[in-house]
């Protein structure tokens, strides 16, 4: 099992932004399956990056580095961009 939460916003900031990286083995009404899932959330709002039953644990994998390839580049855009 592999559980973390990660809070976004300083220990001082009013609003509750938090990731939430999980990954476990889970039984539901008799049935076993793997539940795993990156979830974003600030505030009010939350996305939820789910390994679907039609995905292989490789396609997921491909989803979370696209996902981190994708705010990488913001990220370095803002930087060059910040407009001080």
């Amino acid at each position: 099992m592999y559980k973390k939460q990660v809070f976004l916003n300083k220990e001082t900031s009013p609003s509750t932004g938090n990731v939430v990286a999980f990954d476990s083995v889970s039984t539901y009404k008799g049935d076993t399956y793997r539940n795993t899932f990156l979830s974003v959330s600030d505030c009010y709002t939350s996305a939820r990056l789910h390994k679907t039953d039609d995905d292989t644990m490789d396609d997921f994998i491909d989803k979370m580095r696209l996902l981190r390839d994708s705010i990488d580049d913001f990220i370095t855009y803002l930087e060059k961009n910040k407009g001080d």
